[in-house]
């Protein structure tokens, strides 16, 4: 990393950052206003304040780059913050808990630190490359089940699902009738978490964005688990990934194989 921070200095900063952005979104939630980027797809004032907020605080930490979902900083470069500010803004605007504050340091697109806070519960998980996944401060690992029966798996619907439903539903209705449930809290970065943490075995989803997933990311791979889009590929969070199908499957490992092959892209 860079200057006088090492890694474990810079993971307790961004963490405090985290911590600084997710009070900011509380105390705005009862009386924000909505804009909409898309059809479903709200954006807030706490999200710009909030996304405000932490590259205020990680400006501090060197001179990283910055990709970020409300676009109040893009500076590109090899080593860069990846943000989402609040991810779940439709459950946020709702008064629904399931939100999170999502943040990465991703250098040349692999995630090296990620940290994902659920403001209103205040769960915070973090990893760190080579160091594991932690949950409040715990070491977590991802689930040890092996067969779909009784698997608990999550995903989300895109933002343009009122025009493209087919493909959703077709790999929601494989799922579904092998699985033990399945689950759609509407937060990528707390399905991740949790499958993280061993709370989900699994997770899918199409239409995301390296501000959703790289967090997430380097969670469930230091806990043990796998990550890759429908074809088996590595997933690189940064702007090339924008530019690709950006799908995402996630599991504890054992299940990943399978999980393809329901989803049933060749490369």
């Amino acid at each position: 990393m860079q200057r006088k921070n090492n890694a474990g200095s810079i993971l307790k900063k961004a963490v405090a950052a985290a911590r600084k952005a997710g009070r900011a979104a509380l105390s705005m939630q009862k009386n924000i206003s909505v804009e909409y980027k898309g059809a479903i797809n709200p954006v807030t004032d706490a999200d710009k304040k909030s996304e405000r907020i932490l590259i205020d605080e990680l400006s501090k930490l060197g001179d990283f780059g910055f990709l970020c979902e409300e676009n109040t900083v893009k500076k590109l470069s090899g080593t860069m913050w990846v943000i989402d500010p609040i991810d779940g803004t439709v459950n946020y605007a709702h008064g629904d808990p399931t939100w999170a504050v999502n943040i990465a340091l991703v250098k040349n697109g692999d995630p090296v630190l990620g940290i994902t806070l659920n403001p209103p519960t205040g769960d915070i998980f973090w990893a760190l490359k080579g160091k594991g996944a932690f949950l409040n401060g715990k070491n977590i690992r991802v689930s040890a089940v092996k067969k779909t029966a009784r698997a608990l798996l999550s995903t989300g619907f895109p933002y343009d699902v009122w025009e493209k439903p087919d493909k959703v539903l077709r790999i929601f209705r494989k799922f579904l009738v092998v699985s033990q449930g399945i689950r759609r809290p509407g937060s990528a970065a707390l399905d991740m978490a949790y499958t993280a943490c061993g709370r989900f075995d699994g997770f899918w989803e199409q239409n995301l964005y390296p501000w959703d997933i790289a967090a997430g990311a380097i969670l469930i791979e230091e806990a043990g688990g796998r990550v890759t889009d429908y074809k088996n590929a590595k997933i690189k969070c940064d702007e090339t990934y924008i530019r690709k199908n950006r799908s995402i499957l996630a599991s504890n490992g054992l299940l990943h194989k399978k999980m393809l092959s329901l989803i049933g892209e060749k490369k």
